[in-house]
């Protein structure tokens, strides 16, 4: 339900245009903000993050063109719309030159409106690191027709300085780049934005580089040039899909209760990660983010209930539930007070299991 609670900002100075539109997407689920003029539609942008504005062309004080100068300096990832009556050519040019997303026409088509929220909210956000010039601009220019949102950057330090800016859900980097090489951007790069998927591209040979790219969190590698697009796309698709599953840790020194935990989880869709101990799993949540995981307590190494602490200091939002088969002295006090979600005394009721994985993550 991430798109229905998109923050969004009307710009308008036509009282009319601002209730009118405020009120349908308030409707249809969405957070309204509404601004007279550009100024205080910039002044709006510095308080709130909003992922989508729409901005009226033509207003006192500062014209549309400005307002979206000045909203993108302070959040470079809203998506903007410009909104117009007149045809103005000399605006409608220089806005062309933006990377606005639209012009909208008055009176608005509100099913039209509508229909490029819901689009662009649900597009595939896509950073391409390469320095090779047009190797950037060829892939830009295929995943953009085929309707993701795409943006470049031509070393590792510009990367990551855009990672600290915007979300990229996808992001391709090649190996070779003067400067700081593509696993050193891929290592920072993680850790300012675990969940973003990482697609390393090289052209040497690939066998030797996976399992290190695989290892720093990358979700796979691919051989340069890039020849089969089909190919490609596709891993596109498999990726996001998967980003669409609940990820879940199973943590277990047991391989047969790790084989089994991921076994019914798997076949109610869940994607799931094991880890045989502690140290593993802790290494695992600082490079991915979990929706959940399930913690043995009793560990060689250290146990669940520090396991549990260390995770949580990494990615307070992991919901937690805690499993023990041994007589675990204040067992349930323990779990509860380090922020577990719940706990499951060993052999698991699957069913239990399952309703508490549910409740957990719909939380």
């Amino acid at each position: 339900m991430q798109e229905e609670q998109a923050n969004i900002l009307v710009v308008d100075d036509e009282q009319g245009i601002r209730i009118t539109l405020a009120g349908i997407l308030e409707d249809e689920g969405f957070n309204v903000v509404v601004a007279e003029d550009g100024y205080k539609g910039i002044e709006a942008a510095e308080k709130t993050k909003f992922k989508i504005a729409f901005i009226d062309m033509k207003m006192p004080g500062i014209n549309g063109i400005e307002t979206f100068k000045g909203i993108k300096k302070v959040s470079p990832d809203t998506i903007i719309f410009f909104m117009t009556a007149f045809i103005d050519e000399d605006l409608l040019k220089e806005a062309v030159k933006l990377e606005t997303q639209a012009i909208l026409y008055k009176p608005l088509d509100i099913d039209l409106v509508l229909k490029v929220i819901k689009k662009d909210l649900t597009k595939t956000n896509i950073l391409v690191v390469d320095d090779d010039f047009s190797i950037r601009e060829t892939l830009k220019g295929v995943l953009e027709d085929r309707g993701y949102m795409v943006s470049s950057a031509e070393d590792g330090l510009t990367a990551i300085e855009m990672t600290r800016k915007i979300h990229y859900d996808i992001m391709f980097i090649d190996v070779v780049m003067p400067g700081m090489d593509g696993f050193q951007a891929l290592g920072e790069i993680k850790k300012i934005s675990p969940e973003t998927n990482v697609i390393i591209m090289t052209g040497y040979n690939i066998e030797h580089l996976v399992e290190k790219a695989t290892s720093l969190g990358a979700s796979t590698c691919i051989p340069k040039p890039i020849d089969d697009m089909d190919k490609l796309l596709q891993t596109l698709q498999t990726i996001k899909e998967d980003t669409t599953r609940s990820a879940i840790l199973v943590v277990d020194d047991e391989p047969s209760s790790r084989e089994t935990l991921k076994g019914v989880l798997e076949e109610k869709g869940y994607k799931i990660s094991t880890a045989e101990d502690g140290l593993t799993a802790i290494e695992m949540a600082g490079k991915t983010h979990f929706d959940m995981a399930l913690i043995d307590v009793v560990m060689p190494g250290i146990d669940g209930f520090q396991t549990l602490d260390e995770i949580k200091k990494i990615d307070p939002e992991t919901k937690a539930i805690m499993m023990t088969g041994h007589d675990v002295e204040h067992f349930a006090e323990n779990a509860i007070s380090l922020g577990a979600f719940a706990h499951l005394s060993k052999p698991i009721d699957m069913v239990e299991l399952l309703q508490l994985t549910f409740s957990a993550i719909k939380e």
